[in-house]
């Protein structure tokens, strides 16, 4: 190799050798940055990011309630989605346009009139709190806008659980801006710029634990890898403080069951305030007195499951009257035939019917005889003793006479075998003339007492 090639080898390697020294020093280690024009970092910063903070002294993070679990799992199965219908993003409203209609679809809209309001849609307005609708017709959910100042104005719509937290999966919520009159500059976040829409505590709370949620709008993603921490959030609990970095709802204890305040700062990575003006809101907390919002409960029955859901209506209201009314025409005829039939056999008045036609053909030819007796000789009838002497020796014969009385038997039916009881009763008139009347008269006569 010449000279002149070993120094442009040479050149090379010193020319490759001062950019890595270049490049080396020029780099600077990693830290948090803010949002570009929003944020107050400045670039080439060395400032650790802020970590966040639990909650902490009187504060304590807890676990939602039991029936706010169970209406979780229940409305998991669901994927809101909302689209803004009309008027479209950044209009100019005029006054007389006071109607927003927004387009739902996959989530249970309820209102219940025992257990107050169910799965629903919450409509925030700049920093103010939630206007909330639980009816819409065919999907299409139409709102009736109060009335506006004139400028600039945010919006934030979304899909909310029954006790107002906001679900916040792609598409259950949406923001846009409108203008009422005419916009006005720096009234309003700029259009890239995140912001704060503080959601809870809100008119639904119901003492502890308290439940608190937000919404971060342009939020840059963070916690990707360590140390790229973008924003934090600032909740401030009756005065007690901590940082949070995600936008995950919390359930806290401590705060006290009397009126008190919430408030909510959004931070850059290293705690400076980011636009203060939108991004620091203060709510009291609502104190109502009384009974506790259902979803307060540590358990749910399905029914009541399904009532917030909005499917009470055909699955219990509807099997009542069918059961009632299949139950009545079943114990009105095991009452009645039961009666009826077991107070008629009782009463028989047939028998005695039978007695009077069986004394009548006995006493007819007793009748006769007794008349043919009276003309032949008074001496046989008159005396007494005879008939006395005579009666039980007739008793002691009658039986073996009367094996006849088996024969009326056979033609009556069942119904009247009480019959041939009173037959003894019939054997005192027969046992008289068989005694008392001789001769001729007692020829007359059959050994049962009828005419020959």
């Amino acid at each position: 190799m010449t000279a002149s090639g070993r120094f442009q080898s040479w050149l090379r390697w010193i020319t490759a050798l001062l950019s890595v020294v270049l490049l080396v020093t020029s780099a600077e280690p990693a830290s948090a940055w803010g949002w570009g024009r929003m944020g107050s970092m400045e670039t080439g910063s060395a400032v650790d990011p802020l970590a966040p903070t639990a909650p902490s002294g009187r504060l304590q993070e807890v676990a939602p309630p039991g029936a706010v679990q169970q209406l979780q799992t229940a409305l998991a199965a669901h994927h809101p989605q909302l689209q803004l219908t009309s008027p479209a993003d950044g209009k100019v409203l005029q006054p007389n346009q006071q109607t927003l209609v927004l387009q739902v679809s996959d989530w249970p809209l309820a209102q219940d009139p025992e257990f107050g309001l169910g799965a629903h849609v919450a409509l925030q307005i700049d920093d103010q709190p939630p206007l909330r609708f639980s009816e819409a017709e065919g999907g299409r959910l139409r709102i009736q806008l109060p009335a506006l100042t004139a400028g600039s104005h945010r919006f934030t719509a979304y899909a909310a659980m029954p006790w107002g937290e906001a679900v916040k999966t792609p598409g259950a919520s949406l923001q846009w801006r409108f203008d009422q009159l005419q916009g006005l500059e720096g009234t309003q976040p700029a259009p890239d710029a995140p912001w704060l829409a503080m959601v809870s505590p809100s008119d639904l709370g119901g003492g502890e634990p308290l439940f608190l949620d937000w919404l971060i709008w342009n939020a840059p993603l963070q916690n990707l890898r360590e140390g790229d921490a973008r924003w934090r959030l600032r909740i401030s609990v009756n005065g007690d403080s901590f940082l949070v970095d995600r936008q995950e709802s919390l359930w806290i204890k401590g705060g006290g069951s009397g009126p008190g305040r919430v408030q909510m700062e959004l931070l850059d990575g290293v705690g400076e305030p980011m636009s203060p003006v939108f991004n620091n809101q203060l709510r009291p907390i609502a104190h109502q007195p009384g009974s506790r919002p259902i979803w307060m409960q540590s358990r749910l029955s399905d029914a009541q499951i399904a009532r917030l859901l909005g499917d009470v209506v055909k699955s219990d209201e509807s099997p009542d009257p069918e059961l009632e009314s299949g139950a009545e025409p079943a114990t009105e005829p095991a009452t009645e035939p039961a009666t009826e039939p077991a107070t008629e056999p009782q009463v028989v008045q047939e028998p005695v019917a039978l007695e009077k036609p069986l004394d009548e053909p006995m006493n007819e030819p007793m009748e006769e005889a007794m008349e043919e007796a009276i003309e032949g000789p008074a001496e046989e009838v008159l005396p007494p003793e005879a008939t006395a002497a005579e009666t039980p020796t007739s008793a002691d014969a009658r039986p073996e006479e009367v094996p006849q009385e088996d024969t009326p038997q056979e033609d009556t039916p069942p119904s009247a075998e009480s019959a041939p009881a009173p037959a003894p009763q019939q054997e005192a008139p027969q046992a008289a003339p068989s005694s008392s009347l001789g001769g001729s008269a007692r020829e007359l006569l059959n050994a049962d007492g009828t005419q020959r």
